[in-house]
């Protein structure tokens, strides 16, 4: 059985064990006597029930031989009260009742040896003074001694400040000529919210020290938990020295070393030390996933900072860096100033790469990282990024400059441009000005086509720049911007892209049912193209009022009605035909007006089976609309060029993309829906459909859209997913006339216990009036086998079949996730020109390290999309 103790104003109060009573008697009032004196056997107690529910006493049988005063025991020496009660005084001040005689006998029954003393707080003026932390009653005339626990502080407090000390052992010996408590087996100490256990403790009450032996397990009071074979501290267990120590910290890691100190502070000075922030299963060998060793780790607690001096990073115990010095966050601040690990790579335009960066913290709200890139092949880059945040905006500049020559294409010749400034700065910035306003800036540039591809700073075709003022209210949406474009395509040829200045829309929806059952929405835009010099230049300005309802008969036929009219106003200069037509005027201003009804009906039929239901839904749409005669082109195409028909747009009201032509003449379009939808996720839909115009003159669509004669091309879509393992999505483009191929786009994914393949196709023939001058078509596969639990080893190509057929890409890697690291390796080919920019081997790899980051050389649309090819 165990004692408990506590320590307070340089006091041991204890609540003694019933095994213990022995050893730790208290002291009577009055002469010493003889510890031979002392009783060999209690047999049993009954408990005295107080009034006082802060006291409790007991009285000892008549069997227990009772001396007039109890003797000290050589183990434990505690200082008399001044004051002791009888049972009759306790009696006469009504603090002592009678005891129910079933309590007694609960009581014997259950321990009959058994002495309690349970630590009492009450008033001094009803017990007296007292220093116990037990009291006892010895029958009848015999002393009554009651304890009272004041709080009071160890003897190396200042001015009476030091928490208290309580402890708890087995076995406690107090020596008062020394001021120093020994305790043995099990013990527990606990002081200001930390908790320290072992299995022997000497604690100095004149200079509040502890020291801690065996099995010794501290626990702070900022969730840290330290074990060690050896532990000495002071001042409140704030400082001490260890031996043999693992740390866990409460935010995550820990610590391991041979010895170390801890300081009041927090910090910790360890040698021979080891630190991880992996919390999982170690290898065979005991290693976890990654750790530091060295010779000397520094913890600042307060900076969140652990320092390494001769560090050693190691994979399950094998050595794979070395640094002299080396400094980290304890993954408990976000924000920190310092170096950023470093970047690797190879690139065979650039040669070895070597990155390094520094973070600035320099403020809650902003921090700035700026770096230099260095290469074997070219001449260093200099890297810069500024991030902040203010109340309701952000903002966020990133860039970068060099010098080096290029390899350029001209006159579709590869020629070597000499070495010249280059660089690119890219800006995101955002400002809610309220609930309904914002506005923000996006700018994409770079000096030259080839730089961010060569680079790896991204793989855009077309860089985007944007000025722009958003307002939001209910279902209605305003935007007003200014927009630039900067086209950094090599081997297409390239039309000059206009500046937007501006463009303007308002959208504006009535709600449901308010307008004749269904609502009305109005639509108004202004839009302002400009070229430099003599390029054609087009002010447009829209406006639209429509009604739409949707109907359900009861039959079961689903209807929306659209109705709406449309006006149309021109202002043109410098217009481009105009030079290959000299009867086109150079400038000139056209409106148009355009009214239609479009009605879109299907009948959705479903039946439920054990396992699925399946669904068929025939769609009709019937749309009328007059001829709008553009037969000169006097009105130019610059948004709807890309027209092409397909299983998503082919039940539109108007399929162009843009408004600059429009979808005139009446139509009726048809086509079948059907699906089977599994229960348990499984699904496959299917849909085909095509579309007839009434007549055939006047066709405003390219060839090649699939829209360019009366009846258009077939067009359908097949998609699916089983059992979570399996996915397809193919659509289809068929001519009307033979139904030979258009257009076939499939992409689908398969997983086969450890193996699994991703895969795309496409087909597409030429487009008039667009760079889409030849078919196109390629094809990518992507694959990848687990090796283990924890490794991956995958693959991919892409091969064009066109009018160049051969390899334009290939890539190879592994990948490794474990519990607190994830690792992967890619070496990519290109084969392209080299004035793309992007011709080459690259060979990239991350690392992902808890409470250290992510590790990068450059991004890849593999690792990204799992995908070949960029995705803008």
């Amino acid at each position: 059985m165990r004692s408990v103790c506590a320590i307070a104003l340089g006091v041991f109060l204890c609540s003694v064990s019933p095994s213990a009573v022995q050893a730790q008697m208290l002291t009577g009032y009055g002469a010493a006597t003889p510890a031979s004196a002392v009783p060999t056997k209690i047999a049993s107690a009954r408990p005295l029930r107080l009034t006082d529910p802060d006291v409790q006493v007991f009285s000892l049988d008549d069997a227990t031989p009772a001396p007039k005063a109890l003797a000290s025991v050589p183990e434990i020496t505690v200082a008399p009260p001044p004051a002791v009660m009888t049972e009759p005084a306790l009696r006469s001040q009504g603090l002592l009742t009678a005891p129910d005689p079933v309590e007694v006998e609960s009581a014997v029954a259950a321990e009959p040896s058994a002495v309690v003393a349970s630590a009492a707080t009450a008033s001094a003026n009803e017990i007296g003074e007292g220093s116990y932390a037990a009291a006892r009653a010895l029958r009848a005339e015999q002393p009554v001694i009651a304890a009272a626990s004041t709080t009071v502080t160890p003897d190396a407090g200042t001015g009476g400040n030091e928490p208290p000390v309580d402890f708890e052992a087995d076995n406690l010996q107090h020596d008062e000529a020394t001021r120093t408590i020994t305790a043995t087996g099990n013990v527990q100490l606990v002081q200001a919210g930390k908790i320290l256990r072992a299995q022997r403790m000497v604690y100095n009450l004149a200079a509040d020290t502890v020291k801690a032996e065996g099995n010794v397990i501290l626990s702070d009071t900022n969730g840290d938990i330290h074990f060690a074979e050896e532990l000495e501290l002071t001042g409140q267990m704030r400082e001490g020295a260890v031996r043999k120590l693992q740390t866990y910290l409460g935010q995550g890691g820990r610590f391991t070393a041979a010895s170390g100190k801890k300081m009041g502070n927090g910090d910790l000075r360890l040698t021979e030390a080891a630190y991880t922030p992996c919390d999982c299963e170690n290898d065979e060998d005991g290693d976890p996933a990654w750790q530091i060793k060295a010779k000397e780790v520094n913890y600042d607690k307060e900076g969140g900072r652990i320092s390494y001096k001769h560090a050693k990073f190691e994979i399950y115990g094998v050595p794979v860096m070395y640094t002299p010095y080396l400094s980290h966050s304890d993954g408990r601040e976000k924000q920190k100033s310092g170096f950023l690990t470093p970047g690797f790579g190879f690139n065979s335009q650039l040669g070895y790469q070597l990155t390094n960066q520094y973070y600035w913290a320099v403020g809650s709200d902003r921090d700035a990282t700026m770096g230099v890139m260095l290469t074997t092949k070219k001449n260093p880059v200099g890297l810069l990024e500024y991030r902040q945040r203010f109340a309701n905006a952000e903002l966020t500049l990133n860039g970068s400059a060099t010098s080096s020559e290029r390899k350029d294409q001209v006159g579709g010749e590869e020629v070597t441009r000499g070495e010249e400034a280059r660089g690119h700065l890219f800006a995101h910035g955002l400002w809610n000005i309220n609930n309904k306003w914002r506005s923000g800036v996006n700018l994409e540039l770079t000096s030259d086509d080839q730089y961010l591809r060569q680079y790896d700073f991204g793989s855009k075709d077309v860089l985007e720049n944007q000025l722009y003022v958003e307002r939001f209210s209910g279902r209605n949406y305003a935007v007003g911007r200014v927009l630039a474009f900067q086209d950094v395509r090599v081997d297409e040829e390239r039309r000059d892209q206009p500046d937007v200045l501006p463009e303007v829309l308002a959208s504006f929806t009535g709600e449901p049912n308010r307008m004749l059952g269904g609502r009305w929405h109005v639509e108004a835009s202004a839009l302002g193209l400009r070229r430099g010099g003599d390029g054609q230049d087009v002010n447009r300005g829209v406006l639209t009022a429509g009604w739409q309802r949707k109907l359900v008969s009861q039959t079961g036929l689903v209807s929306t009605i659209d109705i709406s009219a449309r006006g149309d106003i021109y202002d043109i200069h410098d217009r481009d035909l105009a030079d290959a037509d000299p009867a086109l005027d150079n400038e000139g201003s056209e409106t148009r007006f355009f009214p239609q009804a479009h009605v879109v009906t299907s009948y959705p039929m479903g039946r439920s089976f054990e396992t699925m239901q399946v669904m068929l839904e025939p769609v009709a749409a019937l749309t009328v609309a007059p001829n709008i005669n553009n037969e000169e082109g006097i009105i130019p195409n610059e948004d709807s060029e890309d027209a092409q028909i397909d299983a998503l747009n082919i039940f539109n009201p108007s399929r162009f993309p843009g408004k600059d032509r429009i979808d005139d003449r009446s139509r009726v379009t048809y086509g079948m829906r059907s699906g089977f939808y599994g229960y348990g996720g499984s699904y496959l839909d299917m849909f085909a459909g095509q579309s007839y115009r009434f007549d055939e003159d006047d066709n405003p669509f390219p060839e090649g859209s699939g829209l360019d004669s009366q009846e258009s091309d077939f067009v359908g879509q097949v998609s699916g997913m089983y059992d979570n393992r399996f996915s397809l999505n193919y659509r289809f483009q068929l001519a009307a006339d033979d139904l030979s191929s258009q257009r076939h786009e499939f992409d689908g994914y398969g997983r086969w216990s450890r193996f699994a393949l991703t895969s795309r196709y496409l087909y597409a023939t030429s487009l008039e009036n667009t760079s889409i001058e030849e078919s196109r078509e390629q094809v990518e596969g992507i694959a990848s086998v687990d090796l283990s639990k924890r490794w991956r080893f995958n693959t991919g190509a892409l091969y064009d079949l066109g009018e160049d057929p051969g390899l334009r890409k290939a890539a190879a890697g592994v990948d490794f996730v474990g519990c607190c690291m994830s690792f992967s390796l890619l070496a990519e080919r290109n084969y392209t020109t080299d004035s793309s920019g992007d011709n080459g081997t690259d060979i990239k790899f991350r690392i992902g390290l808890d409470h250290l980051g992510l590790i990068e050389t450059g991004a890849s649309d593999y690792w990204n999309n799992r995908s070949m090819t960029a995705d803008d």
